[in-house]
């Protein structure tokens, strides 16, 4: 079974059976921190794309310039994105952010309140 682990200031990132999980840590995300987390994922992917589960539980808001970048530049090395939250303020955000931030999404993307439904959801995507 491979496994790799990575905590930084902004999201805690797992590797593990072809899929890449990441949590949020704390937020606000500003541009600064989103470029940090693109940057801080691809080094630990070591340029490989894998299909992406993002749990927003420790996230608290995100400037719109960071949504902007992680909508072009963030999806960079994922062939896919499950987003799972359980609050209704992050459901809200998180379906404007697929349906409107991402008009033409370049990776497969999709929301979910079940952890174990979006993992068999990425399996495809391995």
């Amino acid at each position: 079974m491979e496994k790799k682990v990575l905590d930084t200031k902004w999201v805690r990132l797992e590797l593990k059976d072809g899929i890449l999980l990441g949590t949020y840590k704390s937020g606000p995300i500003s541009l600064e921190g989103a470029k940090e987390i693109v940057r801080d994922r691809l080094e630990f992917t070591e340029g490989k794309a894998y299909p992406a589960l993002i749990n927003d539980v420790g996230l608290i808001g995100m400037e719109r310039d960071a949504r902007e970048y992680l909508s072009n530049e963030g999806v960079k090395g994922l062939k896919a994105g499950a987003l799972v939250t359980n609050s209704v303020f992050s459901t809200y955000f998180a379906n404007f952010f697929i349906r409107v931030t991402i008009v033409k999404p370049k990776i497969p993307a999709r929301l979910f309140t079940n952890e174990d439904k979006a993992l068999k959801w990425l399996q495809q995507y391995k």
